[in-house]
């Protein structure tokens, strides 16, 4: 896995070879893309709950959603960036909602050199902050977006009680830890068209307009 997400960075780092690949994956190469992020994700899922043990109880409760990252990729020499595929799912009047897929971009300035893999999970607590992630295709958490972030590993309970997104991560690598506070968070309907098989945008599957029954485990994990 760090092998390969070591030669992923190269990639989804570079930009051009990556949309140069994306134009010729066929609708199974996608349908196994996006399958493989949910199937990460459970993973991701249950490594939370392992390592943050009770402090995760009351947000899986409060949450309005959840926003999973299982393998965010940063590098670069100088300047560089992160970027890292991942899901959406939201509660609705039957318990979880299935996934919805979005990507994490961001770049950064500075002196930096390596490679860092981190798993996230945003618990997205604010209406506000949810229909951001629906209502368009891109969402910005830097600072002037108005969102209020807390860390979960280092954020006091006042912090944590007024944030709008809370974030879990797990990281190893060069970096020691990755800010989420400048990326650009974007949906991914093309994923969720291939995944779903219909042309479906994340609000109708955040609506439970569409299910995939291979999602289910993942819905589970959330239930715990």
């Amino acid at each position: 896995m760090v092998n390969q997400s070591r030669r992923a960075a190269i990639t989804l780092l570079g930009g051009t070879i990556l949309a140069g690949c994306s134009g010729m994956e066929s609708k199974r190469e996608r349908v196994a893309d996006a399958q493989s992020t949910v199937d990460q994700a459970t993973h991701t899922v249950g490594v939370m709950r392992t390592s943050a043990g009770t402090r995760i109880a009351g947000l899986m409760q409060r949450a309005k959603a959840v926003l999973i990252f299982p393998d965010m990729v940063k590098g670069g020499i100088g300047i560089g960036g992160s970027r890292g595929q991942g899901v959406l799912l939201a509660r609705n009047a039957t318990g979880w909602s299935d996934p919805a897929f979005y990507e994490s971009t961001a770049v950064s300035v500075g002196l930096q050199l390596g490679v860092e893999e981190s798993s996230i999970v945003m618990f997205i607590m604010s209406q506000k902050a949810l229909d951001g992630l629906l209502q368009t295709s891109s969402f910005s958490l830097k600072a002037q977006a108005g969102v209020a972030l807390a860390d979960l590993n280092s954020a006091t309970q006042q912090q944590l009680a007024g944030a709008d997104v809370v974030v879990w991560s797990k990281s190893s690598g060069a970096f020691g830890g990755l800010a989420v506070s400048g990326s650009d968070i974007a949906q991914r309907p093309g994923l969720d068209r291939s995944y779903y098989g219909a042309p479906v945008m994340a609000a109708d599957i955040i609506a439970g307009k569409a299910t995939n029954p291979a999602a289910a485990p993942l819905l589970a994990a959330l239930k715990g």
